[in-house]
């Protein structure tokens, strides 16, 4: 699926090691959805307050990439 953000990245599934939570995240621009949501321009946020929330750094390393 394409990020409905950016237009350019992939989004995919994904899990936060540190907290074990699902989510799907788009591989350029970095835009995070809870894995119950749909993605959709309305439903997305910032890497980076979505994970200042859940007291993790914003870094590739703190995600494992889930096969769909």
């Amino acid at each position: 699926m394409i990020c409905p953000y950016c237009l350019q990245g992939v989004v995919l599934n994904a899990r936060i090691i540190r907290t074990d939570e699902k989510i799907k995240i788009c591989d350029e621009c970095d835009t995070i959805w809870k894995e119950s949501e749909t993605v959709s321009e309305q439903t997305g946020v910032s890497s980076a307050s979505f994970m200042k929330q859940r007291d993790c750094s914003v870094s590739w390393r703190e995600f494992e990439i889930l096969k769909s």
